[in-house]
């Protein structure tokens, strides 16, 4: 049977945190680096004293990237781009007031800060976040330059440090939500191949069914009545009786319903998605379309409650417009995965009177012997349910 595999949205939002993640990384180190060479400028001029307020502002923003990079988050990010363009104005002034001629190679060093200010990165698993989170950066931080230069009296340029990595950041976004839209209409017509495969599929087996029931009943009737040479037996006329009642109630249309418990939950797991369009939180569905082992009763009552406890709770909690419901039945086990990419929670807080997750999560799971595992944190929230697809709850 199919394995619960990462869905395509999560994945493509976990490469975006990654870069997003990568540049803060960038940003600290950067910050630490120019920190270095600002103070051994200023011993190579005889400003040994002076290195502590005049290097206070690139260690600022470098502590800035680290709680940005701890905590990522709408509010960090604020945080992180007014600080940093409190830095950057600072940068210049202090340091200008400490040596006249500090601008003298350029404005190399009077950047830095706005440049680590440019690598914000995005603050949610879109592409779209790292591009509007950039562009605002890098507006911040280009207007904290000019009025930090400014103060300072300053005649040179802003330098094209801010804009390189700007460009950088704004190209690689872009790629990413490019390639996620061309990789999520390339695969349209292969979601429609694969639903005509199994329309095919689903005729053949229809074809069968019918073929079966005039091999059993109506050419086995046929044939009896050929073989008769005078009127029939009650006998015979009882067998006829039976296949006609048989024939009459029988029916080779294909199901507007599955006929498996298996497939029911799979079309449960679709409508309870469906139910949620209104609730401002669009509901991605992976895997429930391959289910197709049969799952007792019980069992797909209780999964379908938890799940539909734990969409409602990323309603009311997460603060997000999208979550991911994940299906796969591998071994024996069905793994069910609620995946949102809101502000999370800490787990380990949540009281035993909690009815949400408690009562309407893990209770229903367990009662059909299966488990509930959480993981939650700034970039989200995952709840885990796995239950046996045979035994419990039959």
């Amino acid at each position: 049977m199919t394995s619960v595999a990462l869905p395509r949205a999560v994945a493509a939002r976990i490469t975006v945190r990654g870069l997003a993640t990568t540049q803060r990384v960038v940003a600290a180190v950067g910050a630490v680096i120019a920190a270095a060479i600002v103070a051994d400028v200023l011993i190579a001029q005889g400003y040994t004293e002076q290195i502590p307020l005049v290097i206070a502002p690139f260690l600022a923003i470098g502590l800035l990237a680290l709680v940005l990079l701890w905590r990522p988050g709408a509010v960090t990010a604020v945080l992180f781009i007014a600080g940093g363009a409190v830095c950057s104005v600072a940068v210049p002034v202090i340091a200008l007031a400490v040596d006249p001629v500090f601008d003298d190679p350029g404005p190399y060093l009077l950047n830095r800060v706005a440049t680590a200010v440019c690598l914000v990165g995005a603050v949610s698993g879109r592409a779209l976040s790292g591009v509007v989170w950039s562009i605002a950066a890098y507006i911040v931080a280009q207007l904290s330059v000019v009025l930090g230069l400014a103060l300072a009296g300053s005649a040179v340029g802003l330098g094209a440090g801010p804009f390189i990595v700007f460009m950088i950041s704004l190209v690689a976004y872009l790629t990413l939500g490019l390639a996620q839209r061309q990789a999520s209409r390339q695969l349209e017509p292969l979601a429609s191949a694969a639903d005509d495969v199994l329309g095919a599929d689903r005729r053949r087996l229809l074809e069968q069914r019918a073929a079966s029931l005039v091999h059993d009943t109506v050419l086995a009737d046929l044939a009896v009545i050929a073989r008769s040479p005078g009127p029939l037996s009650p006998r015979a006329r009882s067998v006829l009786e039976d296949h006609l009642a048989v024939a009459a109630a029988a029916t080779v249309a294909e199901p507007s319903a599955p006929s498996t418990a298996g497939s029911a939950l799979g079309d449960a797991l679709l409508e309870l998605a469906h139910e949620y369009q209104w609730s401002g939180v669009r509901v991605d569905v992976s895997g429930a379309e391959l289910l197709s082992d049969e799952v007792p009763a019980a069992t797909r009552h209780a999964v379908v409650g938890a799940a539909r406890a734990a969409l409602d709770n990323v309603v009311k909690h997460a603060g997000t417009d999208r979550a991911e419901l994940v299906t796969g039945i591998r071994d024996g086990a069905l793994t069910v995965l609620i995946v949102d990419d809101g502000h999370g929670f800490a787990a380990t807080e949540v009281g035993d009177d909690r009815l949400g997750l408690r009562m309407s999560v893990e209770q229903r799971i367990v009662q059909v012997g299966g488990t509930v595992r959480l993981w939650s944190g700034p970039d989200g929230t995952t709840v885990m349910m796995t239950v046996p697809t045979s035994g419990a709850g039959s």
